[in-house]
């Protein structure tokens, strides 16, 4: 039973400091780390392990004191505007990669690794997590996985979701649960893990994550197809029609000073080299016959220009989420992006990207830059979104923005379903409290 009174967070510092160490436990205005205009004080904590998470939630909800748990704090402005925590939890510290089983194409890992960290360590076993969110390098997966995020790969390969076959999650009430199974078949009741992936934190604090890998593709190549979204749209439609099957099948927005130009579609392809360049030589005909430009990039070069347009897209405060039918995606965006360039002072700013194959697309700004921090033109993009007939999420932004932003999309019954899962795994609502969709 939670105390009649919470303690300060100099006492909770003191507790958690005989569990966890002196060095790691400390008192912080809220506003530190940016989710927050709060100046008040939270306790914030970096366990080592499992062992220390359990003490942590334990003494959480022996004192009613909420908790959020994070990672290395690069995704604290993605999502819904959580209420300030009593406890920050940051779970960097536990950032080991536990097994890699190169035979079994799995690995298991701690929470607090990054994309950047884990990639290098399967690069070394020919291996890759073919996962590439929009969000920064040094991003770790505990929190890529409570937030959902997916990138263009998933055109092939799938979501996060698809690549997560078991976690490890401890739960408010002391409890350890394993969800799935190491195994990449294994289909026997229901698939508890994908409970947790986008929860945000709410339901409980991931402590190991297994994926299912793949080898590193044995040539990469790019094709960067470039004109007026219109045709590439038209490319697009001949793409998936056709037998090719790109990794990647992305458009990305090219500001320049010839404005029927400012598109690139970029189509990536994960094969031997000879496949690889049949792909380029159909994709080169296919967009040749629409009178567009074309440009192939291969192995470390295509890399490179992936890498950039992710961080192109993450490096801005602000990202809107649009989600709509594949088919209907890229004139929808045409006439989205027709009206930002109206409404914002500065569009060479703005990073856009359309996924071919994945339905969602992306608006990525800085809002005092874009002059989008003013509440009208906030609200005539939203009028313009609306109009389109895109489903809207504010996947970043700062706090301000965000509290404009508050509106939940998801149905009555969805956030009915949603919150009786709150009650079920956290009665209190202790764990990240408003950090869900709907303030769950």
């Amino acid at each position: 039973m939670p105390l009649q009174s919470k303690p300060q967070p100099a006492d909770t510092a003191e507790h958690l400091a005989n569990v966890i160490g002196l060095h790691h436990v400390r008192v912080v205005p809220a506003c530190t780390l940016h989710l927050h205009e709060s100046s008040r004080d939270v306790c914030l904590v970096e366990p080592l392990n499992e062992e220390e998470v359990l003490a942590v939630l334990a003494y959480a909800r022996d004192c009613g004191l909420s908790v959020l748990p994070y990672g290395a704090g690069r995704l604290l402005a993605y999502g819904p505007q959580a209420e300030a925590p009593d406890i920050w939890l940051s779970l960097r510290r536990m950032n080991h990669v536990v097994n890699l089983s190169q035979g079994d194409l799995i690995v298991s890992v701690e929470p607090g690794l990054t994309m950047a960290e884990l990639a290098s360590a399967l690069a070394a076993a020919g291996l890759m997590l073919p996962y590439d969110p929009p969000a920064p390098a040094d991003a770790t997966l505990g929190g890529l996985l409570s937030a959902g995020l997916s990138g263009p790969r998933r055109a092939l390969y799938g979501s996060l979701r698809d690549m997560a076959i078991s976690l490890r999650v401890a739960l408010l009430d002391g409890r350890v649960i394993r969800t799935g199974a190491k195994v990449v078949k294994n289909v026997a009741g229901y698939d508890m893990t994908k409970l947790f992936i986008g929860a945000w934190g709410t339901l409980g604090v991931i402590t190991e994550i297994t994926l299912k890998l793949r080898p590193l593709p044995m040539h990469r190549e790019t094709v960067l197809v470039g004109g007026p979204l219109d045709a590439l749209g038209q490319l697009r439609e001949r793409i998936v029609q056709s037998a090719l099957q790109p990794s990647r099948l992305e458009a990305v927005w090219q500001s320049a000073s010839d404005q029927t130009r400012n598109w690139i579609l970029a189509v990536d392809c994960d094969e031997h080299e000879r496949a690889a360049q049949a792909q380029t030589q159909i994709l080169e005909s296919m967009a040749r016959d629409l009178g567009l430009t074309v440009e192939t990039l291969e192995q470390h070069a295509a890399d490179t220009w992936w890498s950039e347009q992710r961080e192109s897209l993450s490096a801005n405060t602000a990202c809107i989420r649009l989600q709509g039918q594949p088919t209907k995606l890229f004139s929808a965006m045409a006439q989205v992006m027709e009206a930002v360039s109206l409404l914002v002072e500065n569009p060479h700013e703005i990073s856009a990207t359309i996924g071919g194959v994945t339905g969602v697309a992306r608006i990525a700004f800085d809002p005092a830059r874009a002059s989008l921090a003013d509440p009208s033109r906030w609200d005539q993009l939203r009028d313009v979104i609306s109009a389109s007939a895109l489903e809207m999420v504010m996947e970043r932004a700062p706090v301000a923005i965000r509290a404009q932003s508050a509106a939940s999309p998801l149905a009555p019954g969805a956030i009915a379903v949603m919150q009786r899962l709150k009650q079920t795994f956290d009665p209190e609502h202790l764990l990240s409290p408003g950090r869900f969709l709907g303030g769950i």
